[in-house]
């Protein structure tokens, strides 16, 4: 008889008021699924996607994120950031193969041990359903690529920055649409994630572009693109030219 999945799950819970919902929970004898191991952080908002992906990496099926209610925030505006953050996060989960429902944002005060309860209740229900996310070297790849997207100076600039430009603009005082930041951000991601995935690729053996666009399931066209930008960027050099075909590497 096959054995019953049950998944790994890590969560994080804000200081203030998800964990002390928790421990309403475990005090009141409210009884959930004991597949959740915690992380207590100040805020959700300190919750970053690298803290995410980097639970995939090391073997979670899944992540729960839990901070106070909006507009309960102790840092005032806290869970703002962490909702932006995990919003970015399942995008980019989803353009590396991984369901976004793997990871889930949520909130719970601290009164509200009966919510902590059945938000962990389902989410494992949810995850069981989903099954093992796997350990496929060619996922554990797409994985490292968006981790390593999300540390890129450009992404993490804008994540920074969404709130004040949406809300406030910028120094000229014009505001962005939330329509026209999604389409931004969305391009931004994508080519960064393309680029790391790229990158990966050169850590060790030299590669055309024949042969990167091949393995990255690219078109050559987005792979002599993406190969300038990096070039310029000092992040890949070229190695040699074999048969008039020149082949990269990453750079030390």
């Amino acid at each position: 008889m096959a054995t019953k999945f049950e998944p790994r799950i890590l969560s994080f819970l804000c200081n203030w008021c998800s964990y002390a919902g928790a421990d309403l929970a475990g005090v009141s004898r409210f009884q959930y699924p004991p597949n959740i191991r915690v992380i207590r952080t100040m805020c959700s908002g300190r919750v970053d996607p690298v803290f995410i992906l980097g639970a995939f990496l090391s073997g979670f099926d899944a992540v729960l994120v839990l901070g106070c209610h909006l507009g309960d925030c102790h840092y005032l505006n806290g869970n703002y950031h962490a909702e932006k953050k995990m919003h970015l996060t399942q995008r980019l989960l989803g353009i590396a193969g991984v369901n976004p429902h793997r990871l889930h944002l949520d909130w719970v005060s601290a009164a509200e041990g009966m919510r902590f309860a059945q938000i962990v209740t389902n989410f494992t229900t949810q995850v069981r359903e989903l099954g093992p996310l796997g350990r496929e070297e060619s996922l554990i790849q797409c994985l490292k690529a968006a981790k390593a997207a999300v540390q890129q100076e450009k992404v993490r600039w804008l994540v920074g920055k969404e709130l004040d430009l949406i809300e406030k603009g910028n120094i000229f005082g014009e505001k962005i649409t939330p329509s026209k930041w999604e389409t931004l951000l969305n391009a931004i991601i994508e080519g960064e994630y393309k680029k790391m995935r790229i990158t990966l690729q050169l850590e060790e053996t030299p590669r055309s572009v024949k042969e990167i666009a091949d393995f990255s399931k690219l078109s050559p066209l987005e792979v002599s693109s993406h190969l300038t930008d990096l070039e310029e960027a000092g992040q890949v050099r070229l190695h040699s030219i074999a048969d008039r075909t020149p082949k990269y590497v990453r750079a030390r």
